[in-house]
């Protein structure tokens, strides 16, 4: 059953990655450049998703929300990209080992929630790609013509060619 998951963090790796060398391209201030989407730029929406990426890892670890890092995070774009793939490798090793089937319980806003580990960890890969959607919509507002191909069914067409 991990099999799936699994896949889909290999998979969240592999989108993010061409994502990341698409805008090692660019300056960085292209990353701070005004656009639209669900964040006002693209260092913006990219900290976002490496938040709930950590913040719901380490919920799934058991130690609460705890996405500091990211919060207080100030380095360059190299950095940001070096820290945000080391927390999707983590979530993939995560994933490569936990019994998915365990219940996560948590209080957020008043509210007590319990959710299977799988299905946080699905919630997060959509996250990711909803997200990496926006930020390659931003990066064409922002005039770029050459953007990466992110879907799952590319990673799946790339996985045929290499077996």
């Amino acid at each position: 059953m991990n099999q799936r998951y699994i896949d889909y963090a290999a998979y969240n790796i592999w989108a993010n990655d061409l994502l990341i060398n698409a805008l090692l391209q660019q300056e960085e201030e292209f990353l701070t450049r005004k656009s639209e989407g669900s964040f006002p730029n693209i260092r913006a929406t990219l900290l976002h998703i490496w938040f709930a990426e950590m913040g719901w890892l380490s919920r799934l670890e058991g130690k609460g929300w705890e996405a500091s890092a990211v919060d207080n995070f100030s380095g360059d774009a190299a950095a940001l990209y070096k820290d945000w793939q080391a927390t999707s490798l983590a979530f993939k090793s995560f994933v490569e080992t936990a019994n998915l089937e365990k219940t996560v319980f948590f209080e957020h806003k008043g509210n007590d929630y319990h959710i299977p580990s799988r299905e946080i960890a699905q919630t997060v890969f959509n996250h990711g790609t909803y997200h990496r959607g926006q930020v390659i919509m931003m990066m064409r507002q922002l005039s770029l013509t050459d953007v990466p191909k992110t879907d799952y069914i590319e990673w799946v067409r790339q996985q045929q060619d290499i077996r």
